[in-house]
This record gives C-alpha cells, structure tokens and sequence, in this order.
C-alpha cells in the first residue's frame, strides 16, 4: 500500500524540522509511531501497478483502480444532521447497493463500493454519480485521492484528534455494469468535468496553447493602470503562487484569453525559475482552474442568429417578473428570477432589515412564492424574531418564509459554502412542492471558499457562480456584501458599487447593486432623531433610462421604525428634521479624526 504523511501545521510549529510529507510504503510499525508523532496518514484507494520509490506519486501513475467512493463530511453537511442519518442512507436509499467497507473518519463518513473491472473513466464517472447520489462531496472526484487509513488518528487538532474507524465490512463487490445501473445518470456537466479531468491527468489533450514569451499588450496596459497588478508582478506578495493565482483572476475579468494569460504567466518569477517543461505546466495548471467554467458543449448550439432569439417568447429572454414594493422595484424592466442582486452596507447598518423588507414586498405581491433567507452569522431563532416583529401578527405569513443557518441543532458550526445552499434549495423545492422566489444570503464574506488559492480567488469563484445559482434555482438572489470601515465609516458614509467585497467581480456578476448606509447615525442618541436609511442603486443592468422611476446613483430614504423593523417613506415632518440633524451629523463627522473628511449634500427625496 502506498502512504502518503502529512505533517499538521501545529506539528510543523512545534518540529520546524519535520518534513511536511512523507510518501511511500511503510511498516504497520512506522504508520503507528508516525501518527503518534502527530501526522495524518492517508492512503490511495487507487494507485500505480508499478511503484518506483523516491518520486512523488502523480495521477497520471495511477493505472490501477479498484474503489469508488464517497466523503460525508459532518462539518459542511445541509442534509442529514448527523453521521448515523448518513450511515442510513447508505442503507436505504438503494438497498441492494451494499458497500464493501464504511469509515467512521473522525469528522465524516466514508464509504467504499469494490468495483472488480473498473479503469479511469468509469472511476470518475462513477464518483461524480455516486456524490450526486448521496449529496456528498464532490472534491473527491480525482484520479490523485487520497483517503483517511482506518484505525489511525486524525490529527488535524493536537488538543482533539479523532480515531478514524472501520465500522462496517462486506464481501460485497460490483462489476461497472452491476453498479452502472443501480446509479442515476450522469450529466451533461459532470460528464465534461470527467473528460477535462482525464485529459488532463493523462495529458491526452494533444492541442497546446500557443504561448508567447512577449507580454501582451492588454497585460502591459494592466501594468500601467492597476497598482495591485504592479505590486504582484513586481514580488510584492511573498507567496509566488497565489500571486500568480490572484493574477490570472484579473486577467480573466479584463478579457484576457487563456494564451494571453499563458504568455504572462510563463514569464512570472516563480515559472522562471522553473525548466522550461515545467514552466508551462506551472502556467497551464493555473490558467485551466481559473478558465474552467468555459463552455464545453457543441459549438453550434452556443450561438443564434438575431432573428432566432427575437422569435423566442419573452418569457425565455427575461426570467419570471418576482414584483416588490415600487420604493425599491419601480424600474421597467423589475426584479426577475434568475436575477442577482448585491447589497452592500457596512457592518450593523441594516442589511437584513432590507432583505427582511424586502420578503415583506415579495409576499404581498407573489402569493405563489415562498422565499428563503440564509443567515450565516444569526443564529435562525433572530432572524425569525424579527420576521414575527415584521409582520405584526399576521401568523400566516410565518410559513411564506424559511431560514437556513450555520448551525447544527447541537450548536456546532456547518460553514456552508454556496453549491451546498444551491443543492439544499433545489431538493428543498423538488420534496416540499413549494417554489422560492427570493434568495438572500448574508453574506458572501462568511461563505465557504472552495479554492484553496487564497481568500481573493475564493470569493472570485463564488463570483462567479452567483448568476448559475439563481437561474439552476429559479430564484431572485440577493447576495449581501459586508463593506469594510474604511469605506462605510461606522455605516454613516455613503458607499459606491466599489465597497464591496470582492469589488468589481462582485459587481460585474449582479444585475442591481444596492448600496446602503445610515447618514444620521451619530446622531441617533439624540431622541428626537429619526431613524433613516439610505440606499441608491449602484448598477441596474436593464435600466431605461426615459421610463424608469429608479435612477442609478440617485440616493432615495426611507424611515425606519425600530418598534417593527419596517421602511416606509419619510413624512415631510421627518424631511425637515432629517434635513436638520444632517448638518449636525456631518459636523460630529468631521471632528472625527479616524474617518476622512466627506462633504455631504443633501439626500433627495424618494420621488416614487
């Protein structure tokens, strides 16, 4: 069998003389002292027939493959609650669909199906349908997967590691056919993910990016007009990788093609220091992560002709109209399921009173929807409260509305990322019957980051895959963005589109951004102030400008009532007290040395 060690960072603290890992085959003797010493020890399921010691194990060596399998992983799970609800659904779902042996892993479980004449396609077909299956992880969809050895310990915490058990063995084994029918079909989309993955693996793509050793032009004026780009390329990060990584994101969102980006990349300091073969792999091996949402299908059925789009129904070209209060939803074009929008304030300023509010609209005016809030932060029992104070005793209105927090019933922590949320909503809907209109997430800073590349790219990718989120759940998304102090102030300054996290990808994924603050809030000890929020529209991607009531970059008020959390307009009396304690506000502004001096003018009246 071949290991794989890998050290944890406590341990690296602890032993800087440690190697981080350690591959190979070892004694029963060596695992047990290695992981007494405080490394985690892995194995793979599937490995080379022909082992050469002394070199790193590649995927592209593994020939030989006997294991499909699955990773339950507690800590991230929206579904099951727990491992044992897991292990009877391994049991129940297809009941003849026994696994040759299931691991309790410390935080998961995991589950192995032998498979007897299985090779690397079938492989990652299968483990693609299987976690669609079972609603698993599908980060174990690799050629190169290592798996937790049974009866060793995980020690990922010096202060808990946890056993990793064998918990259940059969004889049980499949042929591909056997298997190949108890499993749904694949789809479209993980059927590409299996052939880029082959392909690259096995390096069977025998197409080769042209690479230029010049710096393209669009790089060059990159250089000239971006100061992180002329920080980055000048070494100003000390990791060389997830420089290049935070690279490559940029030139993706500046329109750059994969061999400009190629070009630019072949040329970093850390591929220089590379052979020249290994030079374009290091460059390649970061260009096909950040590029892999390109469109793999046919290329015929990408494009159509003006006529042909002009000739679908309406219906198909603008999503479903989901109609909110005209305060916030008074342009032509509307809000629209399939729709993104951000909302952006600083910390405590009213984000969820917005969302909340917003509900509020949406249920008045679509009685068929239900809607979901998503409360990373709060635990579901706040948000709850608050949506009872909302609806001032309307009890039917509690069931238009469902939470989804990051806590388990037993306090611990879920960290959900945003496919999880995608995959919960879509069974929610599919086992419940009921359709959700409007999606909010708060917020995007606290999501689960999948790539591993650093903070910038995680949040990048959840970019990304906000617009595929709300049309695969047919929902209005609204992605809340939390806006650092700098930019918000203690929430009283008024913000732009660019104070968001994640700043212009953010943006370029939303169809609305609604930015949001309090003018008066230094002022809110004073009882005759009136509590108002702020808010304009940073972007409306399908604005008319001769028709809409909503403009962009207008700033509209709304008062806030403390007692019930509702927005209504401002009264005139509430005009001229607003337009009284703003002087007085502004001036307590300025006296504040720790924020820059921002002259304000007058915010103008909601005219809708």
């Amino acid at each position: 069998m071949i290991y794989r060690l890998i050290a944890p960072q406590w341990l690296l603290d602890e032993s800087p003389q440690k190697s981080k890992v350690l591959e190979g085959e070892f004694t029963d003797e060596q695992i047990k002292t290695y992981n007494q010493e405080g490394y985690n020890i892995y194995f793979l399921p599937n490995a080379p027939s022909n082992y050469i010691s002394g070199r790193p194990v590649d995927g592209r060596d593994i020939d030989n493959f006997d294991f499909v399998f699955i990773d339950f992983d507690l800590k991230s799970d929206t579904l099951y609650g727990s491992k044992q609800s897991f292990i009877n659904a391994l049991r129940g779902s297809i009941p003849q669909m026994i696994p040759s042996f299931v691991v309790d892993s410390g935080n998961g479980v995991h589950a192995y199906y032998q498979v007897s004449d299985l090779d690397a396609m079938s492989y990652l077909r299968f483990q693609r349908r299987l976690c669609r299956l079972f609603t698993t992880d599908e980060a174990v969809s690799k050629i190169y997967q290592l798996m937790r050895v049974p009866n060793t310990l995980n020690n990922k915490s010096k202060e808990e590691p946890k056993l990793c058990t064998l918990i259940f063995q059969s004889e049980q084994s499949y042929t591909s056919e056997q298997l190949d029918k108890l499993l749904p079909a694949i789809s479209a989309q993980d059927e590409s993910y299996c052939q880029n993955h082959y392909a690259k693996t096995y390096r069977t793509n025998t197409e080769k990016l042209q690479v230029d050793d010049s710096i393209p032009l669009k790089f060059a004026q990159l250089l000239k007009n971006n100061s992180e780009v002329k920080d980055i390329w000048s070494g100003g990060l000390s990791d060389r990788s997830a420089g290049d990584f935070r690279l490559g994101h940029i030139m993706y969102a500046s329109g750059l093609s994969r061999e400009e980006a190629m070009s630019v990349l072949v040329n970093s300091p850390k591929a220089l220091n590379r052979t020249p073969d290994h030079r374009i792999g290091y460059a390649q091996g970061i260009v096909d992560k950040i590029w892999t949402h390109e469109i793999t299908q046919d290329i015929t059925t990408l494009s159509s002709s003006v006529r042909d789009i002009l000739s679908r129904p309406t219906s198909t070209t603008k999503g479903t109209r989901l109609p909110c209060y005209r305060w916030i939803d008074d342009t032509a074009h509307g809000f629209r399921l399939g729709h993104v929008m951000g909302l952006v304030a600083g910390s405590g300023v009213g984000k969820t009173v917005i969302a909340l509010n917003l509900f509020l609209g949406f249920v008045e005016s679509n009685p068929d929807y239900d809607h979901f809030f998503v409360s990373l932060e709060q635990p579901a029992e706040e948000i709850a409260q608050r949506w009872k104070s909302l609806c001032t005793g309307n009890t039917s209105l509690y069931d238009r509305v469902h939470i989804l927090d990051n806590y388990n019933a037993d306090d611990s922590y879920r960290h959900l990322s945003l496919s999880q949320i995608k995959e919960y909503i879509i069974k929610f809907q599919k086992e419940s019957g009921r359709k959700i209109g409007c999606c909010v997430i708060d917020h995007i800073g606290i999501l689960k980051k999948q790539n591993k590349n650093g903070e910038n790219e995680g949040i990048i990718d959840i970019c990304q895959q906000m617009k595929s989120f709300a049309n695969e759940t047919g929902t209005f998304l609204i992605m809340q963005s939390q806006s650092s102090r700098e930019k918000a102030g203690i929430g009283d300054l008024e913000i732009g589109k660019d104070a968001a996290y994640g700043t212009v990808f953010f943006e370029s994924f939303c169809d609305y951004v609604v930015c949001i603050w309090q003018p008066l809030k230094r002022m809110y000890s004073n009882e005759q102030c009136p509590t108002i929020t702020a808010f304009k529209f940073g972007k409306i991607r399908h604005k008319n400008q001769s028709i809409d009531k909503l403009k962009e970059d207008v700033c509209y008020k709304m008062y806030f009532d403390t007692s019930s959390g509702r927005l209504r307009e401002v009264t005139q009396e509430e005009e001229k007290s607003f337009t009284f304690f703003l002087s007085q506000a502004t001036n307590k502004r300025k006296q504040d040395r720790k924020t820059d001096l921002v002259e304000y003018v007058s915010i103008r009246s909601n005219n809708v």
